[in-house]
């Protein structure tokens, strides 16, 4: 990526650069620094007015060091020239007072290679042209959609909206230098309804975009938190029983995530991850298809550089159904005497199906829509698990009632084996973008009675 033109990105530059040149001057032999500043608004409206109005801005400079082994992040928000002499005083101090580790080293400049010159769609201009006036037009829009849908049900309702625009600049010892600049705009809603005795059934909609051409329009969230909402009107418990389940396209990186987390470094190397030792064996079914892609055109995690400066580049996760790729930076990568790839995930992409969430529905003679999941547990290293989840009972291939208070539990293992379909519904708005799962066969517990 081109340097950032303007005179604060090259405010940020100069401090990057002055603070890899202050740990060289007192003998720190490798750092690592990362300058950033970044501005958010946000509009929240109750009652048809505004309850809350915010903005925040921050700055700061973090300084990774590298002396022999030994290493240290330290972290300041006061970038003046005298302050920043005293936190480099300070952050070599505590460098040297750490024990060595020898696996402890800065990144090998031969990732650095091979990174784009391509303009990833993450920051849109027309930020700085947005009102006061038109942040508040939004948030109202999305409330009064909201409370219009909900009808003499609704007991309250929320929405907001929010702006963020951020940059930064990275700087190594050894060669390394780069920025990036970023935006995000979000819309949300939330409603309550009123149900049967004291109860008070909410839910959410919600859209985050890198682009403020891409979000929906504000009623169409608002309606769709009134209709979600809805949606949980009289649930109650199912039988217990082993079911089919379809995951809902938003939902599905609650669930996903728990076996990326089992990816990580860190977990694979102590030996905390239930697929330590599973690189090229079959973890899921095939229509398991991910890959990790950076480089995804607007997407909420792209990016041409990671925290470590290695170079952006699509790595296959699952190759129908087995496991290609860990998450593996410097450090870790090192301890296992592996490649390092990237530390963190990006975009996570899940290979789409050939049908919409309705067609896999329709196959399914009785089953649970999962809507979403509340609470539970996953345990990283044997990979069991307990969640809890709500959503729509599938009777003959149709939606039925509410449920709710139910479980789902298993082991990954088992549970990836299990999914036989994938819909043509990615979830644009997270890093995780995947289309509603359908798997077979999962253990539901409830109340016990039907």
């Amino acid at each position: 990526m081109a340097r950032a033109k303007g005179r604060g990105a090259i405010d940020l530059e100069r401090t990057a650069v002055a603070a890899i040149d202050g740990a060289s001057r007192r003998g720190i032999p490798d750092a690592r620094a990362v300058v950033e500043r970044s501005r958010s608004v946000s509009v929240t409206y109750r009652l048809g007015r505004p309850e809350k109005v915010e903005e925040s801005a921050r700055r700061g400079l973090t300084l990774v060091l590298y002396d022999g082994g030994r290493y240290s992040v330290c972290e300041t928000n006061d970038l003046r020239e005298e302050a920043l002499e005293r936190f480099l005083d300070s952050a070599a101090a505590l460098v040297r007072a750490t024990t060595p580790d020898p696996f402890r080293e800065i990144t090998d400049p031969a990732l650095y290679a091979g990174r784009l010159e391509r303009d990833l769609g993450t920051h849109d201009p027309s930020i700085a042209a947005l009102t006061p006036t038109e942040r508040h037009d939004l948030a109202a829009r999305a409330e009064a959609a909201a409370l219009a849908e909900a009808g003499a049900e609704a007991v309250a309702a929320e929405a907001g909206f929010e702006d963020e625009e951020g940059e930064l600049f990275q700087a190594h010892s050894n060669g390394f230098a780069a920025g990036r600049k970023g935006t995000r705009f979000g819309l949300y809603a939330d409603v309550s309804l009123a149900d049967a005795g004291d109860k008070r059934p909410s839910d959410s909609e919600f859209a985050s975009t890198r682009s403020f051409a891409a979000l929906p329009a504000p009623e169409e969230i608002g309606r769709g938190a009134a209709r979600r909402a809805r949606g949980k009107l009289g649930a109650a418990p199912m039988e217990t029983a082993t079911l089919p389940i379809i995951v809902e396209s938003r939902a599905v990186g609650r669930l996903l995530g728990k076996l990326l987390a089992a990816l990580g470094g860190r977990a694979l190397q102590q030996e905390q991850s239930f697929l330590a030792g599973a690189l090229g064996t079959v973890v899921g079914s095939p229509v398991l298809d991910v890959v990790d892609d950076p480089l995804l055109a607007g997407g909420a995690a792209s990016r041409l550089f990671d925290a470590e400066g290695i170079s952006a580049r699509p790595m296959p996760v699952f190759a129908r159904g087995v496991l290609e790729g860990n998450y593996l930076d410097t450090y870790y990568a090192k301890k296992l005497a592996r490649r390092p790839t990237t530390g963190t995930w990006s975009n996570v992409v899940v290979t789409p199906g050939g049908k919409c969430a309705e067609e896999l529905m329709r196959g399914v003679e009785r089953g649970l829509l999962v809507r979403g999941f509340v609470g539970g547990n996953s345990n990283p290293t044997t990979g069991d698990f307990s969640l809890g989840v709500f959503g729509t009972l599938i009777e003959n291939g149709a939606p039925g009632r509410a449920v709710a208070e139910m479980n789902i539990a298993g082991n990954h293992k088992e549970l990836w084996k299990r999914l036989i379909a994938a819909g043509n519904d990615p979830w644009p708005y997270g890093s995780i973008r995947s289309p509603s799962l359908l798997f077979d066969a999962v253990q539901l517990s409830g109340s016990g009675a039907g």
